[in-house]
């Protein structure tokens, strides 16, 4: 199993937003929290990222959804493998789902 590192912003079990770089892009997996069932989603919505600098990636994430995202396809929170302590890095194997983006 191939793992990448995670920058992670909301946690709640597991990292409900986090960021990826896999091969040359980057990818912000986000699972929104339902207000109408008080719960969060049970599927995480993968956004591939323009270009960001240390800078945006310290700030606030909430302008995220602002920018001009390209979705590269939806996951099941269930598939996404993350290491043991759930907060550093995610199986690669995620980007299968999404055809290898």
């Amino acid at each position: 199993m191939q793992y990448e590192p995670i920058q992670y912003r909301d946690f709640y079990d597991v990292p409900r937003m986090f960021i990826v770089r896999f091969g040359d892009n980057s990818y912000l997996f986000d699972c929104k929290f339902n207000e109408h069932k008080d719960e969060y989603d049970t599927h995480c919505s993968v956004f591939l990222m323009p270009p960001l600098d240390d800078a945006a990636l310290a700030g606030d994430w909430r302008k995220f959804p602002s920018i001009p995202l390209r979705l590269a396809g939806k996951v099941s929170v269930s598939d996404v493998k993350f290491d043991a302590t759930k907060r550093n890095g995610i199986n690669t194997d995620i980007f299968d789902q999404l055809g290898g983006n």
